[in-house]
């Protein structure tokens, strides 16, 4: 009898066990759906599909714009334009009429990035008798003597301008619109915009010509960059381009273009800045500023032959490439250790240019 009963008791547990794994599996699976249900009908055939560039890509990505509530576009800054500029060379840019305008993207930390770049490309304020005009693009910092010490910088180089938005990476795409903003108030008169980040060398004499040729030809709507299509969003919570689910709830993003630099004529910029009122806000600074502004103003992305190549694999070689990228970038004690390689990047293109290296360049 005993034995009967251990029988059944054993029966009953393992019963138990079963009905609670299925409980489990039923609760992951329904929560797994959800996710998928959120990110936007994964193989579905109702899901728009249209060629770009040669591929076929979901244009999902529109519901983040889409009949949005109006809560969503509400941000003091990025949708109601109330930027203030802490440090400005504004009435010098009015002054000006018909040049190149150079935004670059640093920290506030970064004097010797800075300064680098003053001392190599940043050097040439007139080329091919067009004037070029360089401002570092800043946003606030909290340490009293990290601002002291960039207003003495201000007042020495007069290329700064600062917008009222903590400086973190975080806050990129505070300091994307307010660039938007600082040109439309003070810099209407630039022909072509160039927006780069602190770790890019410019091909001035290659760049020049280039941007020339289209002023000439009146090209307008121009928007050329190193395109980055199909990618979804990193979900893992420790990536640093982390992006949950309640931020962006599709599964990838519009074409957009890499961050560390794109080439904008005029009227694209001032296009820009106004659909920036429309568009909820991303952090994701790239994404937002060059993939979902260009893709609701219907603006096409170019990617130009011999756009972008690595400082270190171009120092024996001709200048052939309009901008060249330092992806290596170490410090100790705060200072930058191979700066150098800048300095040596841009002799290659100085000496390209008096040897006239790029009539010969083939990509």
């Amino acid at each position: 009898m005993n034995a009967i009963k251990c029988i059944r008791v054993k029966l009953r547990n393992r019963i138990a066990l079963v009905i609670m794994l299925a409980i489990l599996l039923l609760m992951f699976g329904n929560k797994r759906n959800k996710i998928y249900e959120t990110q936007g009908r994964i193989n579905n055939n109702c899901v728009p599909l249209i060629k770009y560039r040669g591929k076929m890509i979901s244009t999902e990505f529109e519901g983040f714009y889409r009949n949005v509530s109006s809560d969503k576009l509400m941000d003091p800054l990025v949708h109601r334009h109330q930027y203030q500029s802490l440090l400005n060379t504004g009435k010098e840019c009015k002054k000006r009429h018909k040049f190149i305008l150079i935004l670059i993207y640093s920290s506030t930390y970064k004097f010797d990035e800075r300064q680098i770049m003053r001392n190599t490309f940043g050097s040439i304020s007139n080329f091919a008798k067009i004037d070029i005009v360089y401002e570092f693009v800043l946003g606030q910092t909290s340490d009293n003597v990290l601002q002291a010490k960039i207003e003495k910088e201000s007042v020495r180089y007069r290329d700064i301008i600062q917008g009222n938005f903590i400086d973190s990476y975080r806050n990129l795409t505070y300091k994307r619109v307010f660039s938007l903003f600082w040109v439309n108030t003070f810099c209407k008169d630039a022909i072509y915009v160039i927006k780069i980040d602190d770790d890019i060398t410019i091909n001035i004499p290659l760049l020049i010509p280039y941007l020339n040729d289209k002023v000439k030809k009146n090209i307008t709507n121009v928007l050329e960059c190193l395109i980055i299509l199909g990618v979804s969003p990193y979900r893992e919570p420790r990536n640093k381009w982390y992006t949950s689910l309640s931020d962006y709830p599709f599964p990838t993003f519009p074409p957009y273009c890499a961050g560390h630099s794109s080439i904008m004529s005029i009227d694209v910029v001032i296009r820009m800045y106004t659909a920036t009122s429309i568009v909820p806000f991303l952090w994701l600074e790239d994404v937002y500023g060059s993939g979902f502004i260009p893709w609701v103003l219907s603006i096409e992305i170019v990617q130009p032959n011999c756009y972008v190549k690595n400082v270190h694999q171009s120092f024996n070689e001709k200048p052939c490439h309009l901008f060249y990228k330092n992806d290596i970038q170490n410090y100790h004690n705060g200072s930058l250790l191979n700066e150098k390689d800048s300095y040596k990047m841009w002799k290659t293109i100085e000496t390209g240019d008096k040897s006239k290296q790029h009539h010969t360049c083939m990509c």
